[in-house]
């Protein structure tokens, strides 16, 4: 069953460039009204874009990693639209980390990616499970997380992809960032941790907690993080080639809306993989293995 998202209130992170803006996007073109947050001065003209498809929406110069600035978006976003009852944790810090960086580096690098990817996510999180459960009505809550982690390669027994680039058998994709992102990697890690305690405690309440487990897909990050041009149609020849097989941010931004409107009766607990070679699509719920169905159905 397909549940109408209209009317529903959604806070994004992370939305100024990016992925984050096209979650938003795709909400207000859903019904949702839509708060959205980021560091950048740019998050301050996404609100009136997403106004104009009809919604209310209000946005935050705002970091996830300091708790003053997540109480700000959270009551914010409670006094401007009554509720709350979207998540999408999509704020996300990325760069080069190598195991022999100088220890001034590593803190920094510690502090960027694990206080944004990590802390971040979970001090937004608990700040609007508070109010979900105060509303009682249920709840979403998408982390966004990476492929390096959970892939068709982990656990490559059930693969559910037909045409995957990466068959199970014999080679199944590793899972890992590679030995230049090893704290990006580790922020990302402890997103499973939270998700299957999330998604079991909150269950009884009707609130969902899923990831996005997503690969290349073409946005200011990645863009960043390989040093090619902001801007399509500038790369050279070879970084057009390599664009081309990333995956279009529009297109993941409705598997996160085809997630939601699964509704209160829909997956949890599920890391959903997209990754690039595979047909960007809401695939279908794979066996909770990780996590028992038996303690996802306790009252």
């Amino acid at each position: 069953m397909t549940v109408s998202l209209k009317g529903k209130n959604a806070i994004v992170t992370g939305a100024a460039v990016g992925i984050g803006p096209a979650y938003a996007e795709a909400l207000a073109a859903e019904g949702c009204n839509v708060a959205v947050c980021d560091i950048r001065e740019e998050i301050t003209d996404l609100p009136a874009k997403l106004e104009a498809q009809g919604v209310k929406a209000v946005g935050w110069v705002a970091d996830v990693a300091v708790p003053e600035d997540v109480r700000k978006v959270v009551d914010g976003t409670i006094e401007a639209f009554g509720g709350i009852d979207i998540l999408i944790n999509n704020a996300g810090k990325c760069w080069v980390s190598l195991a022999d960086d100088d220890l001034d580096k590593t803190l920094d690098d510690y502090e960027g990616m694990v206080g944004t990817n990590l802390k971040g996510e979970y001090l937004m999180g608990r700040a609007v499970i508070e109010q979900l459960l105060k509303q009682g009505r249920g709840g979403e809550i998408i982390n966004v997380s990476t492929d390096h982690h959970f892939t068709c390669g982990s656990p490559f027994e059930i693969c559910n992809a037909e045409n995957c680039p990466h068959p199970p058998h014999p080679k199944p994709r590793p899972s890992g960032g590679g030995e230049v992102m090893d704290i990006y990697d580790a922020s990302k890690s402890g997103l499973h941790g939270i998700l299957y305690a999330w998604a079991k405690a909150l269950r009884p309440h009707g609130i969902r907690v899923n990831g996005m487990c997503m690969g290349a897909t073409d946005s200011w990050m990645i863009r960043d993080f390989f040093g090619f041009p902001q801007t399509r149609g500038e790369e050279d020849e070879e970084q057009k080639a390599e664009v081309d097989t990333w995956m279009a941010k529009e297109d993941t931004a409705q598997v996160v809306m085809d997630l939601l409107k699964e509704g209160p009766d829909g997956r949890t607990a599920q890391n959903i993989n997209l990754c690039v070679g595979r047909p960007t699509v809401l695939e279908p719920p794979l066996p909770n293995i990780y996590i028992t169905e038996e303690s996802l159905n306790v009252a």
